[in-house]
Parts: C-alpha cells; sequence; structure tokens
C-alpha cells in the first residue's frame, strides 16, 4: 500500500474525482448515508490517500487543522475516513489513524487531535490511543462521540 498526503491544489483533476467517488461509495453506497460531503473544507484540509500497485484508492482520510473542523476545536482533526469494504480487517484504517495523528501532530501547532467520531466505532479508537470526552450525540441521525488523542499520554 503507498500512502501519500495531498494539498487540494496538488490533486490532479483524477485524483479528485477518484477521491469523490471513493467517499461516495463508502459512505453513500456502502452506509446508505445521505449527507454534505460537499462542504468547501475540502481545498483547505490535506488528504491522506492509501492505494494500491495498481493506483487504485483503497482508504482515506481528511486532515483538518482546527480552524475548519464543524465544533470549532481547538484541536487539529480529521474526519472521512474510508476503507475500501475489500480492505477493511486487515488494519488499513488503524494506519490511516495512525498516520492522520502524525501528521496533525508534527506538522501543525498543536499536540492533540479531537475528533468527532460515529459512536459504534469508539473501541477501535480506543485502541489507538483516543479517549471518550463526550456523551452520545447526532449528527444528521448517526450517533456520534468526541474523542481525544494526545501523543504520549497514557489514560486509565
Amino acid at each position: 500500500m503507498d500512502f501519500h498526503i495531498y494539498s487540494f491544489d496538488e490533486l490532479t483533476t483524477q485524483q479528485l474525482y477518484d477521491i469523490m467517488a471513493h467517499r461516495f461509495e463508502v459512505f453513500v453506497l456502502g452506509r446508505g448515508d445521505i449527507y454534505r460531503d460537499f462542504d468547501y473544507f475540502d481545498q483547505k484540509a490535506k488528504h491522506l490517500v492509501a492505494t494500491d500497485q495498481n493506483g487504485t484508492i483503497q482508504g482515506y482520510v481528511r486532515l483538518l487543522p482546527s480552524e475548519l473542523h464543524y465544533d470549532g476545536y481547538a484541536e487539529n482533526s480529521f474526519g472521512r475516513l474510508s476503507v475500501k469494504k475489500s480492505c477493511r480487517r486487515h488494519g488499513l484504517g488503524a494506519e490511516l489513524v495512525r498516520r492522520a495523528c502524525d501528521y496533525l501532530i508534527e506538522n501543525k501547532s498543536c499536540k492533540a487531535v479531537r475528533i468527532s467520531a460515529m459512536a459504534y466505532l469508539e473501541n477501535f479508537y480506543a485502541n489507538l490511543g483516543f479517549v471518550r470526552t463526550s456523551d452520545v450525540f447526532d449528527i444528521q441521525g448517526v450517533a456520534h462521540i468526541t474523542m481525544l488523542y494526545q501523543r504520549g499520554v497514557i489514560h486509565e
């Protein structure tokens, strides 16, 4: 698997199309979520893309500086974490999260990452060092929680 981080301006038209098609496949077709994907954050975000040997996107995550998050977090964040169905249960999602956190902490001034996670993924993120920091809340009919990752901090 190859991993690359792109700014919006670095993406080719084909890469952008492939990312949007991937997100549509995973979220809309795969989960039945109808949501506003075109939120104008893509232009200022970084895009972490995992591709196979043929250059086909297998996983993706959008890296957001703190000023771009919907909820106004002081910390950097990520979203649109998505893995093709055929690649799930092989560690790609966890690798994308690790790389996202590394990038957001090492390349930005913030030393923590805060996300709005789908509630059913709490254990997935907890196993990667995230700690739940909120009650369950609703985003467009989907239960979510806020979780925080701080490198080097061990939570019990």
